[in-house]
């Protein structure tokens, strides 16, 4: 079977675009990925050294606590996976080369903001967790429902019998059904 030349199109192995972008995957997990383009690559050769001869290096920098690192990574390589060790803070990564000892940025990546691995507070009051921007909106016998603290005043008035009558599988409590008069709303 022959295709269409307009149904079969080959991505480009490169834009020759000088890029980094960083993503956030998890609270202690990000991945970056770069493209280095044939004009960044002269200009550092007429101002450094041999591009090639120069170790390729990623400066990762928490903008949080102040400190930064850095990871030397394969010249071959245009995408790393960084383990962070400390969730709940901003980051941002730079993509560069050491040339005579020094680090040299080519270019600087977005800002990730990487979330917290752990609860923000615990209740006094109660064993419940509370997580940043999140509150306990109604609180069912065993379910408990979170929402965001500007989506509350939303959740606040509307008449909740989305809840009323559904019967939970092998539930004997309360007949077996959510929607009782005891809901309780926990503000922070």
């Amino acid at each position: 079977m022959q295709l269409l030349k307009s149904e079969y199109y080959e991505l480009p192995q490169k834009y020759n675009r000088t890029v980094i972008r960083l993503l956030v995957q998890s609270p202690t997990r990000m991945f970056v990925y770069w493209e280095v383009s044939d004009d960044t690559i002269r200009e550092f050769n007429n101002r450094y050294h041999n591009y090639s001869d120069c170790i390729a290096v990623l400066k990762i920098t928490n903008l949080t606590h102040h400190y930064s690192y850095q990871v030397p990574v394969s010249p071959f390589a245009n995408n790393y996976y960084l383990e962070v060790e400390d969730s709940g803070c901003e980051y941002q990564v730079e993509l560069g080369r050491m040339a005579q000892n020094k680090f040299v940025n080519l270019y600087t990546s977005n800002v990730a903001i990487v979330p917290s691995s752990h609860p923000i507070y615990q209740s006094a009051i109660s064993d419940e967790i509370i997580f940043a921007n999140y509150l306990c909106i109604s609180n069912i016998k065993k379910i408990k429902l979170y929402g965001l603290k500007e989506q509350y005043k939303y959740f606040n008035n509307q008449s909740h019998t989305a809840f009323e009558n559904i019967r939970l599988p092998g539930s004997s409590e309360n007949n077996g059904f959510l929607g009782s008069s005891n809901n309780s709303m926990l503000f922070s």
